[in-house]
């Protein structure tokens, strides 16, 4: 996935602000704790990078990503492990009117997002379909998250191979939108009964 000029930026800053950025994995027993400066918090990390954030950053606290991701089993209780979902697209290919392209966040749920792929695109009601993230080698882009003291250690592996999908507030006032028009187009079963008795 290419990044944008201000992605590149900051995480060489943090690169080179941070000499232990190159020198520690998410595995290793110990981690540096004599960290100077921690990094801005990351919202689309992508490619293998690594940031040390301060354990009082709340996005961070909450393992934020716009990327879709869910938990995976991890052996190591002390590691939360995440895997990219991907993206649902339109099958069609379709654009809106101000030229976007449907990218859908997926469902967290195995089953929620086979029935999610069964509903037709919220721009031209054709077939949606998931492309599965495969950055990491043929599997999933994996972030790493660890509480020590007082930072939080993140480490991503792979590149998404996939536009990023919608965020969390996006899909949530997308779904609202297409609700109300749902609800303004066909009045409830009750009203339309009164309606037919007038």
């Amino acid at each position: 996935m290419l990044k944008g000029a201000d992605n590149v930026v900051m995480e060489q800053d943090s690169a080179s602000r941070n000499g232990e950025m190159a020198s520690w994995d998410i595995n290793d027993i110990k981690l540096p704790q004599d960290v100077k400066h921690t990094d801005w918090f990351q919202e689309w990390p992508d490619s293998y990078v690594k940031h040390i954030y301060s354990s009082e950053d709340k996005n961070a606290q909450r393992h934020h990503s716009s990327w879709a991701m869910r938990n995976t089993n991890n052996h190591n209780s002390r590691i939360l492990k995440k895997s990219c979902l991907g993206v649902v697209v339109c099958g069609n290919d379709c654009s809106t009117l101000d030229g976007r392209k449907i990218y859908l966040r997926p469902a967290i749920c195995d089953k929620a997002r086979q029935k999610q792929q069964r509903k037709c695109c919220p721009n031209c009601s054709g077939p949606l379909r998931l492309i599965s993230c495969r950055g990491h080698g043929g599997y999933p882009v994996t972030n790493f998250w660890r509480h020590e003291g007082p930072f939080i250690f993140f480490q991503s592996k792979g590149a998404h191979d996939h536009p990023r999908p919608e965020t969390k507030v996006e899909a949530e006032a997308r779904r609202s939108i297409q609700k109300a028009q749902t609800a303004f187009s066909s009045p409830c079963p009750r009203l339309k009964r009164l309606q037919e008795i007038e």
